[in-house]
């Protein structure tokens, strides 16, 4: 057991609530650190499905024929601030030469062979926080409008069953029978049966740092500001002006590890995706099972609290102002599939941390073997966060890792 090797966790949304779940497991003492309510941020706002199938990223050859026709449009799930693009060519030349179809195989090729382990890192963690009752698994359907929407996605469709091969072709009937109160007649459609979605992502989170805190885990509410690495341990100065030392330091603070000083973040290209939802409370009774209109670029999910629409890409930066315009894309795209009232409940803004190569970054700093990185995982925290928190619980333990993370490793960025 490592019950006296303390390791200090920065990031208390899914993937830090996970890393930290499995390093007590492996015996280890963990201290969370966040200055929001756990699970608040960006965690709490996805679309909740265990995307098992996502292996196919944002980048695409697709995309570079679309972009044109995207950026112009206001009724696009893309929306890019110029001003921001301008102001970061670098980052946005990489993600556009990560859409070249030779790139995006490769990364198509390493997201499905960690899909492919997701459970083995969620399952213990549902077990052990008591959790099971916030997973429903009742499929997941991907819906296309008509047979033009349906053969352009045919090559999308291909790459996804190589990695996830349990799609079931429908027809109109089909999905009628299964999501009567859709109002769009779509033609065609893609069901899994086995997909399982999260009822309440942020409860999620919670139920995680209940479980912590009743295995003698210590949560911080504070701001770590910079992390400072010497001979055999890490110190984390927080914004109290207090400092805390511990062996190691896990970086899971999403987009925003960023801002934190002392560890190279600039180095790897770190950015974030804008994420939206707007949420109709009572709603849920609407839909069976999480469906995704890809045309549209959203999922609409039934949640504890309502039915949610998630989805849409921004890249605009950090700042927390919303974009009306995409608010009222999803509001309006939600109203022509079903029957909603004028306004939603609930709007939200969320920060997806990304990388240009759509990888998450899993591994040792690049400057510290006593500093840990786990984020990255843009469109896949939630899919992701287990097996991450498996994979870096093995590497604090001077484990072989039970994946292959050299493709997901910092120093792939020198």
């Amino acid at each position: 057991m490592n019950s006296q090797i303390h390791i200090a966790v920065i990031g208390a949304g899914i993937v830090g609530c996970s890393c930290a779940l499995w390093l007590q497991k492996k015996g280890f003492r963990v201290t969370l650190i966040d200055p929001a309510e756990p699970g608040s941020g960006t965690s709490s706002g996805n679309a909740g499905t265990i995307a098992e199938y996502g292996c196919i990223p944002v980048n695409s050859p697709d995309l570079l024929r679309r972009l044109p026709a995207l950026l112009f449009s206001n009724n696009s799930p893309l929306s890019l601030d110029l001003g921001y693009v301008l102001s970061h060519p670098g980052w946005m030349l990489d993600f556009l030469i990560n859409c070249r179809e030779h790139k995006v195989e490769r990364i198509t090729r390493l997201l499905g062979k960690l899909l492919a382990k997701v459970y083995e890192g969620l399952d213990p963690l549902l077990d052990m926080a008591q959790a099971r009752d916030l997973l429903t698994q009742q499929g997941f359907l991907d819906v296309y409008r008509d047979e033009r929407e349906f053969n352009a996605a045919k090559k999308y469709i291909q790459t996804r069953r190589r990695y996830y091969s349990e799609f079931v072709e429908l027809d109109q009937g089909d999905i009628r029978a299964l999501e009567p109160n859709l109002k769009i007649p779509f033609a065609r459609g893609l069901l899994a049966d086995g997909i399982s979605h999260v009822l309440d992502p942020m409860a999620l989170c919670q139920r995680y740092v209940e479980c912590f805190l009743r295995n003698q885990g210590r949560l911080l509410r504070q701001r770590a500001l910079e992390v400072r690495h010497g001979a055999g341990a890490v110190e984390i100065q927080l914004d109290s002006g207090a400092n805390i030392e511990a062996e190691r330091v896990v970086v899971a603070a999403g987009a925003f590890s960023k801002s934190i000083e002392g560890i190279p973040t600039q180095l790897l290209k770190l950015d974030t995706e804008r994420g939206y939802h707007v949420q109709f409370g009572g709603k849920q009774h609407l839909l069976s099972r999480p469906v995704s209109w890809r045309q549209a670029g959203f999922y609409a999910t039934p949640m504890n609290l309502g039915l949610r629409f998630a989805g849409t890409v921004e890249i605009a930066g950090y700042h927390g102002e919303i974009n009306p315009g995409i608010i009222d894309y999803l509001t309006r795209k939600a109203q022509e599939m079903l029957e909603l009232p004028d306004k939603p409940d609930q709007e939200w803004l969320g920060f997806r941390p990304t990388c240009p190569d759509a990888l998450p970054v899993i591994g040792f700093s690049t400057v510290s073997e006593y500093i840990i990185y786990a984020f990255g995982h843009q469109h896949l925290g939630l899919t992701l966060s287990g097996i991450t928190g498996k994979l870096i619980a093995e590497l604090a333990n001077g484990e072989d890792p039970s994946h292959n993370i050299t493709p997901f490793s910092p120093r792939r960025f020198l």
